[in-house]
């Protein structure tokens, strides 16, 4: 085995991308998913988690597409550069967010740039996957990505322990090491195409397209594309709906978890859960898709979404929470895929792109409306009645989505 990684390029190029998806998750982990178990034991209200949640999504939504313009007009930057710098900050801010102490501006401010960069981080990520495919290697994206989830489910459970028994400062502590090892397979990836002696001309842009000049966003542009999808548009409001519980219930389930009587543990417990349930969707969904369509895949995710929240709402135990959490599977992990097929199977090629755009937009602003309206109902009314304000919410935008989704026609 050692000697055909060091015989092959390709197997060694895989295993490298694989260690990379794995370490951002666990970035991820603890950075953003175990943020407010974090921020809870530094004094801060919910009201304050949600609105540092919010301004991350805003800021990362905004520097994503800069970012983005600057390296589609840069002929010496690519997408290996943008990550390695990318890294680079991020260790310097973990590094940064150990030193700080209780509820200080130094750990909202170092804990709001770990979750922007973070989320910065993901497209680029992706894209690195088609970047390497440009040197004639042939990519296992599917193994890469299901290894994210495997390794977010370790890290779950280290940090959440560690954060119980040690202290609140294992989540940076941990989200610099990795932060790390993450730049350290950056490199390594970027000597490794060196080596080829290659140079693409052009480089893979997760945003190139919806940059483009043809494919602009001014208003004549956006009515007429609305004009032509109105059933599309429909279903991304029912998207915001239901998205609205799952980043409830992702952003505060360490108040939802210490609710029921459970703590940092038991939080970690439950992200570890999630994350190892949505394996079997990632690995066989071509199978699904081809099976059963994407449209019936969304209506699917769509009304799990609202099992799982209406699960969450009745719990009474960490026992019933981790149950609420296997309806992961037939959620998250399905409505991701299936989202980005289903706008290739109902536009053109050239408006599947501004279509795409238009359901990452819908994700932001159920991001940012949730974290915003969640952290101040927790505070007002508490976790119980704001998961049934949630509740509403998501059967709303089942109702709403599934609606559009029987009307929109193929192309």
């Amino acid at each position: 085995m050692i000697y055909r990684i060091k015989e092959s390029l390709e197997l060694r190029l895989n295993l490298f991308y694989i260690t990379l998806q794995g370490l951002y998750w666990m970035i991820v982990c603890c950075t953003i998913s175990l943020g407010s178990a974090y921020l809870s034991n530094r004094g801060y209200s919910t009201v304050g988690i949600g609105a540092l949640f919010a301004l991350a999504y805003l800021f990362a939504s905004v520097l994503q597409q800069l970012i983005s313009v600057e390296t589609d007009r840069s002929t010496s930057i690519n997408v290996v550069d943008v990550l390695a710098v990318l890294g680079g900050l991020l260790v310097i801010n973990q590094f940064f967010a150990m030193g700080t102490d209780s509820k200080s501006f130094g750990t909202g401010f170092t804990f709001m740039l770990g979750a922007m960069i973070a989320t910065i981080i993901q497209p680029f990520l992706n894209a690195l996957n088609f970047h390497i495919e440009r040197y004639d290697i042939k990519m296992n994206y599917g193994v890469a990505r299901a290894s994210g989830s495997f390794f977010f489910f370790i890290m779950s459970l280290i940090a959440g322990n560690l954060m119980k028994t040690v202290s609140e400062k294992a989540a940076p502590a941990l989200g610099l090491i990795v932060s790390i090892l993450f730049v350290a397979n950056i490199i390594w990836i970027y000597k490794e195409l060196k080596s080829t002696g290659k140079n693409p001309k052009k480089d893979f842009d997760p945003f190139e397209n919806s940059t483009s000049s043809n494919d602009s966003f001014d208003v004549n542009s956006i009515k007429n594309f609305i004009e032509s999808y109105k059933m599309f548009f429909i279903f991304l409001i029912g998207l915001m709906g239901f998205y609205f519980g799952h980043v409830l219930i992702n952003n505060f389930l360490y108040q939802i978890t210490a609710n029921v009587g459970g703590d940092e543990a038991d939080t970690g417990g439950l992200l570890a859960m999630q994350a190892i349930v949505e394996l079997p969707a990632m690995i066989f969904f071509t199978w699904l898709k081809d099976r059963f369509g994407s449209k019936l895949l969304l209506s699917v995710s769509a009304v799990f979404y609202f099992v799982k929240i209406f699960a969450t709402t009745i719990a009474t135990s960490v026992g019933m929470l981790y149950f609420s959490m296997l309806f992961q599977a037939l959620a998250f992990a399905i409505f991701i895929p299936a989202s980005v097929h289903f706008v290739d199977e109902i536009m053109s090629k050239k408006d599947a792109v501004k279509g795409q755009a238009f359901v990452t937009i819908a994700m932001t602003l159920s991001n940012l409306l949730s974290s915003l309206i969640g952290g101040v109902l927790i505070r007002l009314f508490g976790v119980t009645l704001s998961l049934w304000f949630g509740t509403v919410v998501t059967i709303c935008g089942v109702v709403v989505s599934i609606y559009g989704l029987v009307k929109i026609k193929e192309k």
